[in-house]
């Protein structure tokens, strides 16, 4: 059952991009996080109160680990909308794979963790598969994809996407190491998060006044994809190890390449395919090793 859990965690997040991508040019990003967070708070707060001892403990024992996680959630969500105003879903979902390989190098020094033993591979096929990602029909030289990578503004968005992620997987997980189940840990990173957006009905009031309906709906189905995918992601979390619930999530990426293809008219398919699989294999080897 863990599989289906997961699965549909990563269905959840590749819609979630989708929707994301449907906006990036018409909402700024702290609105449209503003308004996904305050609709989760909502779905959340009713169900919370009978943990509200276990909320209250997370604040007091570990207040800046609380912080750290709900801001670099918030940062990446911010740079991940950034980025798909300059690149296609197809392209920046992939670049999504270089999460474990950055967990990898967080948690080596700062958890003393032992990498695994096939890391180094893992961490190889990433790459590789990121170069193939990169690839333009009109290339050059063989230089252009590597060149791309590091100079194109959507795809070092991407990557610092990435870095984020990996830098609130290891808070999340001290919070769990804890003990703090893994809702009161989705709650209280939220509530942060929504506190640190308190000012955007009033700064961006005339923004949020504008929105168009075909945006509401964008909005709407963003906000409850990503929740989906969160919710989803932790009934996996529940039910097998950490290390497989998130490898079966790196297939948001193959996901997030058809949904490109299919409704938003990318194009160079074939190639970023397999270049999203072959960097989902390589976070699978990671995970799983």
């Amino acid at each position: 059952m863990w599989f289906i859990y997961a699965l549909l965690g990563a269905v959840g997040k590749s819609y979630a991009g989708f929707f994301r991508k449907k906006i990036a040019n018409s909402i700024g990003g702290s609105t449209y996080i503003w308004i996904g967070y305050s609709l989760i708070l909502l779905i959340m707060t009713p169900f919370m109160f009978v943990q509200l001892p276990e909320v209250l403990d997370s604040f007091t024992k570990f207040p800046a680990v609380v912080f750290g996680a709900a801001l670099s959630y918030l940062v990446a969500t911010q740079l991940n909308l950034e980025a798909l105003k300059r690149e296609d879903l197809s392209y920046t979902a992939p670049l999504n794979a270089f999460v474990p390989v950055f967990t990898l190098a967080i948690a080596v020094p700062f958890l003393s963790e032992t990498p695994p033993k096939f890391g180094l591979i893992g961490i190889a096929l990433v790459v590789s598969g990121a170069y193939i990602v990169s690839i333009k029909p009109d290339r050059v030289s063989w230089t252009d994809p590597l060149k791309r990578l590091l100079t194109s503004t959507g795809a070092r968005l991407s990557l610092g996407v990435a870095l984020c992620y990996a830098i609130n997987t290891i808070l999340m997980k001290i919070l769990t190491n804890h003990h703090f189940s893994a809702f009161v840990v989705l709650y209280v990173t939220t509530l942060v998060g929504w506190l640190l957006l308190v000012n955007v009905p009033i700064s961006r009031r005339n923004e949020l006044k504008a929105i168009r309906p075909s945006d509401k709906i964008a909005v709407l189905g963003g906000s409850l994809s990503s929740f989906a995918g969160s919710f989803f992601h932790i009934l996996a979390l529940a039910n097998t190890f950490t290390s497989y619930a998130t490898a079966v999530r790196r297939l948001d990426a193959v996901i997030s390449v058809m949904l490109g293809w299919r409704y938003l008219d990318e194009k160079n398919i074939r190639i970023k395919l397999a270049g999203s699989i072959i960097m989902t294999v390589g976070a699978v080897i990671i995970a799983v090793s």
